[in-house]
């Protein structure tokens, strides 16, 4: 959740633990899972990499339309694709994926080569809701003042075997299917006129990955009475 592969803080995640001795379902200590509160692993340092799908990227181009960067997001390429790479150095997660929120810095660009351009910023990509909410800027020619609009940018899929979280290390890497929110989606059609994203299947690969703080910490009070 280094997201290059080890990379969404944990976006993903079936856990793999190495050196875990301890199962979680509890049976080393004979407490049942049930009553086994998830540990919270809070992120220090990660980054994710959002790339297009092959489909996706040729319907960009088709539409003249050019994906980038807001800072302190950057471009990047991830094998042989051109992806919008978010630092994220805030947040925390359970180790069940069934709550907590990373916040993501920086954004995602959408620019037309008429000038208009929309940007995707304040992204959280949020566990509990399995979406990732935000805010959608419409700027450039024919748009007038700035339109901001708080919407659901993108849903989430987790894909749970590319998730490890290493608690020796404190590192932790994920990978997820993200499809175009309603809100993402009505921001495209209104910038654009039409979406250059299908509005269902998936728009963008997203790996995830970085450091991780206390999660041994939190693992051993949720184990150990």
């Amino acid at each position: 959740m280094s997201l290059h592969r080890s990379h969404l803080a944990a976006l993903s995640c079936a856990i793999t633990v190495m050196g875990f001795a301890l199962s979680w379902t509890g049976a080393a200590t004979g407490v049942t899972p049930s009553v086994l509160p998830a540990p919270q692993v809070k992120v220090s340092k990660a980054e994710a990499d959002l790339c297009p799908t092959p489909a996706v990227a040729r319907a960009l181009a088709d539409q003249g339309v050019m994906l980038g960067a807001r800072s302190p997001a950057v471009m990047a390429y991830v094998d042989g694709r051109q992806c919008v790479r978010l630092p994220m150095t805030q947040g925390g997660f359970a180790l069940d994926l069934s709550a907590g929120s990373v916040p993501a810095e920086g954004g995602i660009t959408f620019k037309k080569s008429t000038g208009r351009t929309l940007t995707f910023t304040d992204v959280v990509f949020d566990f509990g809701t399995r979406r990732a909410d935000g805010t959608a800027t419409i700027e450039g020619a024919g748009a007038g003042r700035a339109r901001q609009q708080s919407v659901t940018l993108f849903t989430l899929e987790f894909q749970l075997d590319k998730t490890r979280v290493d608690l020796t290390r404190g590192t932790a890497e994920g990978a997820a299917a993200l499809g175009i929110g309603q809100g993402g989606d009505s921001a495209l059609k209104d910038a654009f006129g039409t979406s250059p994203l299908p509005a269902q299947g998936t728009v963008f690969d997203a790996s995830a990955g970085g450091d991780v703080t206390q999660a041994a910490q939190a693992l051993s009070r949720a184990l150990l009475p």
